[in-house]
């Protein structure tokens, strides 16, 4: 739990809720698709919202590495 918490830490020990909502969103989607797996096409997700969701998450995280290297002067 340690190693989550610090994941999801920005650089001043606070909470970050880009990365928060980036590893939610990748969790809930690898979950959608392990699950797509075992069950008909008919329930899989469509190609606009895994399209939006990978969106989200590359944009939470490509800012969340943009803030960690910016110069708070």
């Amino acid at each position: 739990m340690g190693w989550l918490k610090g994941v999801l830490l920005d650089e001043t020990d606070s909470p970050s809720t880009k990365r928060i909502i980036a590893m939610v969103g990748s969790f809930i989607m690898f979950s959608a698709f392990f699950c797509g797996v075992f069950t008909d096409i008919a329930f899989a997700p469509s190609s606009e919202l895994i399209t939006g969701c990978v969106t989200i998450i590359c944009v939470c995280l490509g800012s969340s590495t943009i803030d960690k290297f910016s110069n708070k002067g």
